[in-house]
């Protein structure tokens, strides 16, 4: 019989880390659900300037580093990074999502790896109810909080990786 269960990782506060095991506990599962998309898959928008696979990953990376290493452990963005995660091409609230690299796969997981372990050592000691303030001083919000917001976007952005897959591959061939 299966079993199933999310320790948390070790070295956090145990609400850091259950939240942070979960996250990770996500990305694993939306990851074997969008299976091996070759490079034509990963930069295939079903519209032009619309989602693709790739444009989605980099996407949820750049939310991860910005949540994680920039508002809750309060590092600088590096410009470089931000070129390379297509942070200011990138607008998902005005629909604008312009062609991702065209890499395979695993490029875009050594991306996402490299960035989120950088994140997670940055977060080590911080507390779950340290309260953060934007620094433009709109808003503030807990620990907690943003760490269950990353968690809900990955889920949510990975379901909609695996979906554009699952389209891609019953898309009419012309």
């Amino acid at each position: 019989m299966p079993h199933f269960d999310v320790e948390p990782l070790t070295g956090y506060h145990p609400e850091v880390g259950l939240l942070l095991a979960s996250l990770n506990d996500s990305t694993r599962e939306w990851r074997e659900n969008l299976e091996e998309p070759s490079v034509e898959a990963i930069v295939w928008q079903l519209a032009p300037r619309s989602y693709s696979i790739g444009g989605l990953l980099l996407h949820l990376i750049d939310c991860e580093n910005g949540w994680f290493y920039q508002f809750l452990a309060g590092n600088e963005r590096d410009p470089l990074e931000t070129a390379l995660l297509m942070s200011d091409q990138i607008d998902q609230d005005a629909g604008i999502w312009p062609t991702p690299p065209a890499q395979p796969l695993s490029w875009y997981y050594g991306l996402h790896d490299r960035i989120r372990a950088r994140a997670f050592e940055a977060l080590k000691g911080i507390e779950p109810a340290r309260i953060h303030q934007r620094r433009r001083g709109d808003y503030t919000a807990t620990t907690r909080w943003v760490l269950a917001h990353v968690l809900e976007h990955d889920s949510y952005t990975g379901g909609q990786a695996v979906a554009l897959h699952e389209l891609f591959k019953k898309r009419p061939l012309s």
